[in-house]
């Protein structure tokens, strides 16, 4: 399975938009930045995480850098956006991330607005600025489709620590370092993310690397060392004795329990 990096398909780093047409077969693949389908027309199979849904005109599919997925489509046309996670603000993201992966199929009456948005994001490839009002309010369109009239909540201290938990869970971090993040002491952050999420930072950080994890081993063939590097484990031993408590079984066992 290939992981796709933005340096090799986003132009300027931040953000890319297309308009494209064919037929094409994208094998199962994950990446280290967003992305954003809408489908135009066509037919075919789009999956996300192990789950197919048929291709039609109108859907939305977001997808972020935890979701697997590969597509099977014949003469379908629709639009491709590929972006950072810095290429917008944190409460857009932040509440997109809650329903990820998202697969939408858009109402009638608000379909034009997808298209029109995308479309002139396609026209304004080069205006970086522009580019960026555009993609937000794509985003936020789509989060008020999922949620409805329901209340935008207020970004606190600890959901901005969640988006940034999200986006470099993969490397190494501190509780003091997302403290830093979000300005606050460590003690008093350690206290304020338990109250919040029910579980202190440590158990929270590696429920989401232990979630990844299992994706790569039920998704790629990358060996369990490689698996531990991918998750941001520096310790091989503590990995598998951790993935044991977390799931019941060893990595290797977890992998073959469906062989």
């Amino acid at each position: 399975m290939q992981q796709l990096m933005k340096s090799n398909f986003i132009e300027n780093g931040y953000i890319s938009a297309r308009r494209k047409r064919e037929d094409f077969l994208i094998e199962t693949h994950f990446h280290d930045f967003f992305e954003l389908e809408y489908i135009l027309s066509g037919t075919g199979t789009y999956t996300v995480d192990g789950i197919s849904y048929p291709i039609e005109a109108g859907q939305v599919f977001f997808l972020t850098p935890m979701n697997f997925h590969c597509v099977d489509s014949r003469d379908s046309e629709l639009y491709n956006v590929m972006f950072a996670g810095n290429a917008c603000s944190d409460a857009i993201l932040q509440g997109l991330i809650r329903h990820a992966p998202v697969v939408l199929d858009a109402p009638a009456k608000s379909r034009p607005f997808f298209e029109t948005v995308l479309q002139e994001m396609c026209d304004s490839a080069e205006d970086r600025d522009y580019l960026v009002t555009l993609l937000e309010a794509l985003l936020a369109k789509l989060e008020k489709e999922i949620a409805g009239d329901a209340p935008a909540k207020p970004m606190s201290a600890v959901s901005q620590a969640e988006l940034y938990i999200f986006t470099h869970f993969r490397s190494q971090m501190s509780l003091t370092d997302v403290a830093d993040v979000v300005a606050l002491s460590p003690g008093y952050f350690s206290r304020l993310f338990k109250a919040e999420k029910g579980v202190n930072f440590k158990t929270y950080l590696n429920r989401m690397r232990f979630e990844y994890a299992k994706r790569l081993l039920d998704y790629t063939d990358r060996t369990v060392m490689q698996v531990c590097a991918d998750c941001g484990f520096d310790d091989y031993p503590n990995f598998i004795r951790r993935f044991r408590q977390y799931t019941g079984l060893y990595p290797v066992q977890y992998r073959q329990r469906n062989t």
